[in-house]
């Protein structure tokens, strides 16, 4: 079954707006634990089609019956950046994309994701190709990581905090969430209640997985995938991502497409008091909803 400890976010509001058409076909871009998967298929009808994509092998190896028995579902392994090229010959009437890590990659340890727990400094999301978050932060320039820190994370310490990874580097390579973490806080005044590290792993995590990049090239695909009327549906986390969405929305910063898109209802939505009640990890969450004209 589908692990418990991963509440998929804003549900009501994401079936509310993006399902329009009981047997019209859907992609769920960000697969995860499977949450708003199965309450889309829950409100598909018997010819309705629902395809959901996921980078990450690990999240899909113990799939409940839910979705294996379920003819109108479809898992594809692949990077949602590639979504043009899977679906190059069809019209979609609604695509899903939730920009959020899912709390099974959080909460384990062994993926470095988090600094809440100690383990290997890893955070790649699909863990068959690329670097580690220890390759690179063992081999990057004090410059490239003063600019990751600041562009992706906004970290006002950037500059310190690359300094002491080049100086700490130099005796000993950084390999765990702990030695990172560590040597964040050590570098960081604490303005808040929120960890001194939650900016600077962020940051890193972007990078590694090039999640701008591959959010700029989904939403354009998706344009083109989407039939007209057919609507696109973006949770994001953090502003950095919310305003790319929105200027997408907007027709500014594409990267091909001219078209055009109009906001379904209100211009975002923001989980109730009673989601985030229940489930804090959604309380930074922002819906947008729009509709290719």
């Amino acid at each position: 079954m589908i692990n418990a400890t991963h509440e998929a976010v804003m549900v009501d509001e994401v079936l509310e707006n993006l399902v329009f058409k009981q047997n019209g076909k859907y992609i769920d871009c960000t697969f995860g634990a499977g949450g708003h998967s199965l309450e889309i298929l829950k409100k598909l009808g018997e010819e309705g089609k629902l395809v959901s994509i996921e980078k990450d092998k690990s999240a899909t190896l113990k799939l409940s019956s839910d979705f294996t028995e379920d003819d109108r579902f479809e898992l594809i392994h692949d990077s949602f950046s590639n979504l043009h090229n899977i679906f190059a010959n069809e019209e979609i009437d609604g695509i899903l994309i939730d920009l959020g890590i899912s709390s099974t990659q959080l909460d384990d340890p062994n993926r470095g994701f988090s600094f809440q727990s100690n383990g290997p400094l890893d955070m790649r999301i699909d863990t068959s190709k690329g670097l580690t978050a220890a390759e690179w932060i063992n081999s990057a320039t004090k410059k490239e990581i003063e600019d990751v820190l600041w562009i992706l994370g906004q970290e006002r310490a950037s500059r310190k905090i690359a300094g002491k990874i080049c100086d700490t580097r130099e005796k000993n390579p950084i390999k765990s969430t702990k030695d990172l973490s560590d040597l964040i806080i050590s570098c960081v005044f604490k303005r808040s209640k929120k960890h001194p590290a939650t900016n600077s792993f962020r940051a890193i995590r972007m990078h590694i997985n090039d999640e701008i990049e591959e959010l700029q090239k989904v939403l354009e695909a998706a344009s083109y995938v989407l039939c007209c009327g057919g609507r696109l549906a973006v949770i994001s986390f953090h502003s950095m991502e919310d305003r790319i969405v929105k200027r997408f929305f907007q027709g500014k910063d594409r990267l091909n497409s001219k078209v055009e898109f109009k906001y379904f209802k209100e211009k975002f939505l923001k989980p109730t008091m009673n989601e985030i009640s229940t489930n804090p990890r959604s309380r930074s969450a922002i819906l947008r909803v729009a509709e290719k004209v």
